[in-house]
């Protein structure tokens, strides 16, 4: 089917979150209703589940939750409980929740100011996902002026209780400064990685499969953890499926281990 066509098990956030919502108790409901919905409101209630990634998980995480907030704990827990529902039902790869990491208050990293002698691992990266890294970082750019208008023009409105434009913005640009420094970190440490040309799957290749028991085709890209994205069909190579597709040659069979057990597929080209 393709990607334009969206299955029935490829809903929406906004469609996962009334799903959610109802499968909850009223007063569990209540209580994680408002949590997950800044969530999907924040990503996009519009968004398909699969295009959910670490790293937007992360990047929201990074930029919304503080361990100064006095809700944390109880945000946390409604948004753990999100992610779960999610990969329970078949909508998300993997459960979303482990990406939620609160960074300590004085622990912050930054950039510029790095231990002397400390190693600094490499960001492997293929030349398309440098590409599109490049590409987002330059529209954010481009997006941060048009949000710095934004808040000013809803600071305006004195009562900024109420502000609900100006709260939006405010969120918006914040996390428009914390995914650019996220990107920045990540460009300087990348290193372009691609294809060994010796036949062989790698990072950066263009697998062709068949699986064995329903004859179905498909087309899947490795690439690192970063770059995955099930939607676009990029796997990553720490995946089930890219683990054992990893270093595979045409005509070679592999298994799977899924929660419903063992899949068979045979690789038919590696591009």
């Amino acid at each position: 089917m393709p990607d334009s066509q969206p299955t029935v098990l490829d809903p929406t956030l906004g469609e996962a979150l009334e799903e959610f919502l109802a499968s909850l108790k009223p007063p569990q409901a209540l209580a994680y209703g408002g949590w997950v919905r800044k969530y999907v409101e924040f990503a996009g209630a519009d968004m398909r589940v699969s295009a959910l990634t670490g790293a937007r998980v992360e990047s929201y995480a990074a930029s919304q939750l503080s361990p100064s907030d006095p809700n944390i704990e109880q945000r946390i827990e409604a948004l753990k409980r999100w992610f779960q529902f999610l990969k329970k039902r078949g909508y998300a790869s993997q459960n979303f929740g482990v990406h939620l990491r609160v960074r300590a208050a004085g622990k912050k990293a930054t950039a510029g100011h790095r231990s002397q002698g400390a190693k600094v691992k490499p960001v492997e990266l293929t030349e398309a996902g440098l590409a599109a890294l490049k590409a987002e970082l330059a529209e954010l750019e481009r997006q941060r002026v048009e949000l710095v208008k934004a808040v000013a023009q809803a600071r305006e409105d004195k009562d900024f209780r109420e502000n609900a434009p100006l709260h939006a913005a405010r969120e918006a640009l914040a996390w428009n400064e914390q995914r650019r420094k996220e990107i920045e970190a990540v460009l300087r440490d990348a290193v372009v990685v691609g294809s060994a040309n010796n036949g062989r799957a790698a990072v950066g290749s263009t697998v062709s499969i068949v699986r064995l028991d329903t004859g179905v085709r498909d087309r899947l890209t490795l690439v690192s953890p970063r770059e995955a994205n099930p939607a676009q069909k990029k796997i990553s190579v720490e995946s089930p499926v890219g683990r054992a597709l990893l270093d595979r040659a045409p005509g070679e069979e592999v298994v799977v281990q899924t929660p419903s057990g063992e899949v068979h597929f045979r690789i038919e080209a590696v591009e």
